[in-house]
Parts: C-alpha cells; sequence; structure tokens
C-alpha cells in the first residue's frame, strides 16, 4: 500500500512509514496499491523507496538475526552483501518492480570478505523468487549454506519434512547422477586408452 497527496502536483508515492507522509494532511491523504499509482502517473519517492530506507526498516531485526546466525550483512553501493562461511550473496533492489532480488557468487572458498565479494560473478538464485523482505532471503541464506556445510555424504539420509528440504533432497540426488555418470565415462575413457596401449603393443 502507498500514500500520496490528492493537491500535489508532483506526482509521488510514499511508503507509509516515510516521514512526508507526516506532511500529508489526512483529508489529503489518498491510499492505493503501487501499481495503480504507477498507472495514475505517480512515481516513487527517492527518499522511500530506496534500499538504504527499506534496510533502515529491517535495520534491528537485520542486525539481531546476523548475530545470531553467524554471517556478514553489509550494505553498500545500493546492494546488500551477505557473507557466510560457505556462501557470498548480494542482495538488489528493483526499483520499478518494488521487488528484491537474490544473486548468489558462483565460486567462494571460505569467508570471503567485502573487498573481494565482488571479484567473482554472481548468478540470479533460481529457487528463490522476487521477494518484498530483506529478512526472508537472510532465513533462505541460512538455510540453504547451513544445509552446504552440513549436508552428508549421502543424499540419502538427507530430511524430507520441508517442501525446501524435498527441494534439496533432489537437487543432491541429481548432482549424485551426475557425478556417477561423470565417474562412468572417465572410466570408460580410461578402459578406451587402456585398450588403444594394448593394441599397439600387438604390432
Amino acid at each position: 500500500m502507498r500514500i500520496m497527496s490528492r493537491n500535489s502536483s508532483i506526482m509521488v508515492y510514499h511508503r507509509p512509514e516515510c516521514r512526508y507522509v507526516g506532511k500529508i494532511q489526512k483529508k489529503n491523504r489518498i491510499k492505493m496499491d503501487w501499481e495503480d499509482a504507477e498507472w495514475k502517473g505517480y512515481r516513487p519517492c527517492k527518499c522511500c523507496d530506496g534500499i538504504e530506507f527499506l534496510y533502515k526498516l529491517e535495520k534491528e531485526k537485520i542486525e539481531r538475526y546476523m548475530e545470531q546466525s553467524n554471517m556478514n550483512v553489509d550494505l553498500r553501493d545500493r546492494k546488500i552483501y551477505v557473507r557466510t562461511d560457505v556462501g557470498c550473496w548480494k542482495i538488489i533492489y528493483k526499483i520499478r518492480e518494488q521487488r528484491f532480488i537474490l544473486l548468489h557468487r558462483n565460486h567462494v572458498n571460505g569467508r570471503v570478505s567485502l573487498e573481494d565479494a565482488d571479484k567473482v560473478p554472481f548468478h540470479r538464485q533460481g529457487d528463490m523468487p522476487e521477494a518484498g523482505s530483506i529478512m526472508k532471503y537472510l532465513k533462505y541464506i541460512k538455510e540453504h549454506d547451513e544445509f552446504k556445510q552440513n549436508a552428508p555424504k549421502d543424499y540419502r539420509k538427507l530430511p524430507q519434512n520441508t517442501e525446501r528440504q524435498k527441494l534439496y533432497y533432489r537437487t543432491a540426488k541429481k548432482q549424485e547422477e551426475k557425478r556417477i555418470a561423470k565417474r562412468l565415462d572417465n572410466l570408460f575413457l580410461l578402459i578406451e586408452k587402456q585398450e588403444g596401449i594394448k593394441q599397439l603393443s600387438y604390432r
């Protein structure tokens, strides 16, 4: 829900928490979904619709969760970086869609420094859709990286109680099947090479 003034010529909509909402007289306040506001020609307020403002709204929860979950969460250059012992993540805010997206760094060897976070490419985390909350992503990251860190060698021992756990089970199963197929391919190549050596030795 967004708030705007019926008498304003600026055509800007605000989040309810924005400090400029208090300057709009109650009788002049209009409430509507942001999509409807966009359709009617309103544009987002630069004060309350940036990632810095949204980070401040959740800051206390973020800092408390960060300490409990042993992760680093940093806001820098209008991006949020999340670093754990096994993962490096980036949260970006898409102002046109009014949603966050989650990116995952391709290669991580231990907890990376904030300065080195962008030295390796990130990819879009496909199983996590766009979200309206930073905390939703932090909870996902915690569960994802704990699974990655503590996953048993045998995927069949993984729990399947929740939909997320079932997804991890299927992913681990596919990864194991790929590893087995690759080992078989390498074995056949090795056999072919050995057969080739034998054939040469018989000539």
